[in-house]
């Protein structure tokens, strides 16, 4: 009989506790990373040498001007990629080695993804959509409709749950894909410039959601240059040419123009 996702899931956290005591390890964490890209003849280097460490339930913004490398550092802190050099913990465990099927299922239960371009099916409707990730995990079709239509009241959309992607605007997209990432109910939410495409009113929308999520128990991780995102989180880290220069608290974030002034207190 073929195994479920979930029985793929537990064997995978049995074969890494043979390993290593998770509990010992950071809850989100990269270790000396350094991400490499091939462009042609050159070799560009996205995060360079990078270490960090997120306790459980914080809320971390991560900004940075294009091409600092946001938000390739995202990704491999929410398992879309590998680093090419360096250590990886989500959820304790070291992913850094993990078989692409293995992460893959390992991610579904730990962490939910909410890109700038909200990545719905377009063919789906927004109650589908949201669905879809508790299919993978093979969740029985009432508790998917149930759970679904919890999380559309949650974000304020249960009568558009008919609907299809091109029938719902921006920011109702992006909500839908909000949703989408907490199907599952993982403990960490991962965020690429969620508010980019939206008006100030739904990306308030979302940032407001976003604080509702943390207070929850949730982990938050956003690449963003939204202060309405910013304002909410514990910590800010400021990246450039694929290195943290700061990590500290917020204390007062103000914006001006192309220019970010904050005023902070080191942590």
């Amino acid at each position: 009989m073929k195994k479920t996702r979930q029985e793929d899931y537990e064997e995978i956290i049995i074969s890494h506790r043979k390993i290593e005591e998770i509990n010992l390890q950071p809850f989100i964490a990269a270790k000396e990373l350094v991400k490499d890209f091939e462009i042609g003849d050159y070799i560009v280097r996205a995060v360079d040498h990078l270490s960090i460490e997120i306790s459980e339930h914080e809320y971390v913004a991560i900004i940075g001007s294009s091409g600092a490398g946001k938000t390739t550092l995202v990704h491999i802190l929410g398992g879309l990629e590998t680093a090419t050099k360096g250590d990886t913990f989500i959820s304790h465990i070291n992913v850094s080695h993990m078989e692409q099927e293995m992460l893959a299922t390992f991610r579904i239960f730990n962490v939910g993804i909410v890109f700038q371009n909200y990545n719905l099916i377009s063919s789906l409707t927004a109650l589908e959509n949201i669905m879809f990730p508790m299919q993978l995990c093979g969740v029985k079709h009432e508790e998917c409709e149930s759970r679904a239509k919890e999380l559309l009241k949650i974000i304020g959309l249960a009568e558009r749950s008919e609907h299809l992607p091109f029938q719902l605007s921006a920011g109702e997209q992006q909500r839908v894909a909000v949703a989408r990432a907490l199907a599952n109910d993982p403990p960490i939410i991962i965020a690429d410039e969620p508010t980019a495409n939206l008006d100030k009113k739904n990306a308030e929308y979302i940032g407001e959601l976003f604080e509702n999520f943390r207070t929850e128990g949730k982990t938050i991780i956003v690449a963003t240059h939204d202060e309405k995102l910013i304002k909410h989180a514990h910590r800010i880290l400021i990246m450039e040419e694929g290195k943290i220069i700061e990590d500290k608290r917020i204390n007062e974030i103000s914006f001006k123009k192309e220019n970010i002034e904050i005023e902070m207190e080191q942590e």
